[in-house]
């Protein structure tokens, strides 16, 4: 079924996100961390065991008198979820137990130029061999997270733009894998869902931060206490589409000066491109659907000392670096994460840059010095957490299929 809303779900949840983070914890610990009663712990543990979703794991000595307090675990194999994140230029599939533990994942060519139908088939196929390597049976999987670029429309499950083409524009998405794999499928946001993995597996002290994401595109995501600040139709914080004073390169929005435009890989790339001897220097490629890849060909000169890979990456940290001042600014933020495959190589440096153009500009810097982290899980944070968004949204045995909305709504029958 759905983890719906209401009091006594909400109640579930935060127990079963507590559990998921600190792995064990006492009855006693749920009601101080949650500040529910001890009663309402007790009417809301009592069903996840009989659920089969958590059990007693032993008992933890306390100093002095009394009773050793029971402790509580997740049930790991009660159930699993699958995260998939797939752009133009990287496919990575996760899957994770109930717990959070990642069991098998899967790096994987990203869409190039195949239509949906064609993409869809290959990662139901793809899917399907993960879960039989790994053993993990199929009635035991509560739902896949399918993760991609926005703007989406996840009631109806599609993409609202016509990237990267325009067959894909409006196409079934989540329909079209739930049929084929027979499990419910939940769309999402690779920004946002990246944000979700950084939350509950992720550095980041806070419950509050904003998250870059770089791959083939740019985007963004906030967490607010805990919990995905959606916005009204969870199309929130594109900050890849916010133009900066200075740019001029045309967007695929219709726009120009974009962060993506001006920032993103190809970007990075194109200009490398525009000077042969760079070009042949950094063994750049130059095909369509390989800007990533030539990316971390520029990122490893950099890294090797190259002063002009440096000076062209610098100038994309600096866009990006904009571009979480006004995320910060607008949100009263005091972290930013850097997630995503483009920082799996030049991570320290966007860190950096970021890092000093929020120290020169953002209003909150004199309260406090804004941190700036990268994720441990660049390439695989979306997937990580697409996995773990339908572990918190789903709960108990899953019907015949049906697609999913990541919004409250419910399911789209």
């Amino acid at each position: 079924m759905l983890h719906r809303g209401g009091a006594r779900a909400n109640a579930a949840r935060r127990v079963l996100d507590l559990l998921r983070t600190e792995g064990t914890i006492s009855r006693v610990e749920l009601a101080e961390r949650t500040g529910l009663t001890a009663a309402t712990i007790t009417n809301t543990v009592r069903p996840l065991i009989a659920d089969g979703l958590v059990r007693e794991s032993g008992r933890d000595p306390q100093p002095g008198r009394g009773q050793p307090r029971r402790l509580l675990q997740l049930v790991a194999d009660a159930w699993y979820a699958v995260g998939v994140q797939i752009d133009r230029t990287t496919t990575t599939i996760e899957v994770l137990d109930f717990a959070g533990g990642r069991i098998a994942a899967a790096d994987l060519p990203g869409t190039g130029g195949s239509g949906p139908d064609e993409t869809i088939a290959a990662l139901a196929g793809h899917v399907g061999a993960l879960l039989d390597r790994a053993g993990v049976p199929r009635e035991r999987v509560l739902g896949t997270g399918l993760v991609t670029h926005g703007p989406q429309d996840l009631d109806r499950g599609v993409l609202l733009t016509a990237q990267p083409g325009p067959d894909w524009l409006e196409y079934p998405l989540t329909g079209a894998l739930a049929d084929r794999l027979g499990l419910p499928v939940l769309l999402e946001n690779d920004a946002t869902a990246a944000a979700v993995g950084e939350l509950w597996a992720g550095e980041a002290r806070t419950d509050t931060f904003g998250l870059v994401y770089m791959a083939a595109g740019i985007g963004g995501g906030v967490i607010v206490d805990g919990e995905v600040y959606r916005g009204r139709a969870s199309n929130a914080v594109e900050i890849g589409h916010v133009p900066l004073a200075g740019g001029a390169t045309p967007c695929v929005c219709g726009g120009a000066g974009c962060v993506q435009a001006e920032a993103a890989p190809q970007a990075v790339v194109a200009r490398a491109l525009d000077d042969p001897d760079l070009a042949e220097r950094f063994g750049l490629v130059g095909a369509r659907d390989g800007a990533l890849a030539d990316f971390d060909r520029i990122a490893r000169a950099w890294r090797a000392g190259d002063p002009e890979a440096a000076a062209i990456l610098e100038r994309s940290a600096s866009w990006i670096g904009r571009a979480a001042v006004t995320l910060v600014n607008l949100f009263d933020l005091d972290t930013v994460v850097l997630a995503g495959p483009a920082f799996t190589v030049a991570g320290a440096l966007y860190r950096d840059r970021v890092a000093a153009e929020l120290e020169r500009l953002a209003l909150s810097r004199t309260l406090s010095r804004p941190e700036v982290l990268v994720s441990a899980d660049t390439g695989t944070a979306a997937a990580l957490g697409g996995a773990l968004h339908v572990l918190r949204t789903m709960q108990g045995a899953p019907a015949p299929p049906v697609v999913f909305s990541a919004s409250p709504a419910g399911p789209v029958q």
